[in-house]
């Protein structure tokens, strides 16, 4: 059980992408590791798998302390979201949901169920004294009522206001909050004065307000380093919200109702608006007592079948298939296998967004070189939000660039939401651009990374990916 003395939203730190977590899973279950007795060796032992499959990262195998680095991995998001189950000295469990899990066609299905059930604080997370009261929230119930309230959220908004919003009582407070920033920060705009510099004010303001009572104690030390004045206490503050904010940020993204526009700002997804009304509507807001057993809250937060959803219901399931153009006599009655034919119709209709992106493309009209030319710009000039997603957009982008001037078929394996904007880069095991010229193919790697580091990413995943390419014919290497 953890305890925890920030005042805004925790987020998780590892793994950064939850698409990573069913990686996890899949590697648990090939080296049989759940049911083993969950202590350090275990930690440890999970850490050299990870490392082994070369999905823990490029500092894979290096962690001076590995049964520290494998238990991190462990006990951050997946057990937070109940997709594995973590107790000392008791069998390790990979639970239903987490089962479930691997399986893609029903990720972001299971991924919005248990998200809607992860609360502050809670039996994993408590408030340390000088917090003790001040949470009360479902942080992504209360985050999607945000955005859905506003019809958007821009990331400042969602960094300041939506990341600092810890007791879902205050809903009202923080709406009027974000009404008045927007009208202030067109004046600033107006007036020519430096967007960044208010932002960054505003923000400090903010956060400042938040820890007014630490801060006029004079116990400004943190844990992780030593800040010996309010500008490093705050500064410090503000990189742990960064992180924090990015993990929520994604995870958010991953369920499918949420799309990020133009790297600019969240918004509901259209297509899935009745979804999001129905459980504004029908999820209760009030978190689970701190005084249930630990066992008992386990089962709960594990258990992929709570809260109900609209599509929890075969009925609505049908309709939704049948709205997307699915075939649905003779069909397999199964919960899970509907929704697994759901979200293949979803994929197939994702696959039409880009193929009449590409055709905009090949037209290479004004506005469509203009648009990919300023995408560039806005990565070049930092205004990509999270900055963790500049480099998702930049893999899009490049992509849309050699889709324009090629006459190859080029094909990105970034992830997509409903609209088509880019929601994550590639993963492991290929090439982040495939260009297929009939005679021959091109893996194209892309990164934003420079210098030795580029080399020290790239240089091993390069070498692996042209060698699949080259199993499937000729291919060449473009970087």
């Amino acid at each position: 059980m953890a305890k925890f003395g920030e005042r805004f939203l925790l987020g998780f730190t590892s793994p950064r992408s939850p698409q990573l977590i069913s990686d996890y899973i899949k590697i648990i279950k090939k080296y049989n590791l759940a049911g083993k007795n969950y202590n350090s060796d275990l930690q440890e032992l999970f850490y050299h798998v990870l490392s082994s499959e070369k999905v823990a990262g490029v500092d894979a195998g290096n962690a001076k302390n590995k049964a520290l680095a494998g238990r991190d991995k462990l006990t951050r998001m997946p057990q937070a979201l109940g997709f594995l189950i973590t107790q000392n000295n008791k069998k390790f469990q990979v639970t239903e949901a987490g089962s479930l899990l691997v399986n893609k066609d029903l990720f972001s299905d299971i991924m919005l169920h248990q998200i809607l059930k992860y609360q502050l604080p809670s039996v994993l997370h408590r408030e340390q004294e000088t917090n003790k009261g001040r949470f009360n929230i479902k942080p992504f119930l209360e985050l999607i009522r945000l955005i859905n309230e506003l019809n958007y959220l821009t990331y400042n908004e969602f960094l300041t206001y939506g990341m600092t919003f810890i007791d879902y009582h205050d809903f009202e407070k923080v709406v009027e909050d974000i009404l008045k920033y927007r009208k202030q920060r067109e004046c600033v705009k107006k007036n020519g004065e430096n967007i960044r510099v208010f932002d960054y004010n505003n923000l400090k303001v903010v956060f400042e307000r938040i820890y007014i009572d630490i801060i006029d104690s004079g116990k400004i030390k943190t844990r992780e380093s030593k800040t010996d004045t309010i500008e490093k206490f705050v500064k410090k503050k503000l990189n742990n919200l960064s992180d924090y904010a990015d993990s929520i940020f994604r995870v958010l993204l991953s369920t499918g109702l949420i799309i990020n526009s133009k790297g600019r700002s969240l918004q509901i997804n259209p297509t899935r608006k009745d979804e999001v009304d129905y459980l504004l509507n029908n999820v209760s807001r009030e978190i689970i007592p701190l005084n249930i057993d630990r066992d008992e809250f386990d089962k709960y937060i594990s258990n992929p079948r709570i809260p109900i959803l609209l599509n929890d219901s075969i009925d609505n399931l049908l309709k939704s298939i049948k709205e997307l153009g699915g075939d649905t006599t003779n069909i397999d009655l199964d919960i899970y296998s509907l929704k697994s034919y759901l979200n293949n119709l979803r994929e197939r209709n994702k696959k039409a967004v880009i193929s009449k992106q590409v055709k905009a493309l090949k037209t290479k009209d004004n506005e469509v070189v203009n648009d990919i030319l300023v995408m560039f710009e806005l990565i070049t000039n930092k205004e990509i939000e999270p900055a963790s997603m500049r480099p998702t957009f930049f893999e899009w982008n490049v992509w849309r660039a050699m889709t324009m001037i090629n006459h190859g078929k080029i094909k990105g394996n970034f992830l997509v939401d409903d609209m088509g904007n880019p929601i994550s880069t590639a993963g492991g095991g290929q090439s982040d651009i495939i260009g297929d010229y009939g005679a021959f193919k091109i893996g194209v790697e892309v990164t934003l990374s420079t210098g030795n580091k580029q080399y020290e990413m790239e240089s091993e995943p390069v070498s692996r990916h042209i060698g699949e390419l080259q199993k499937k014919g000729p291919a060449l290497l473009s970087i």
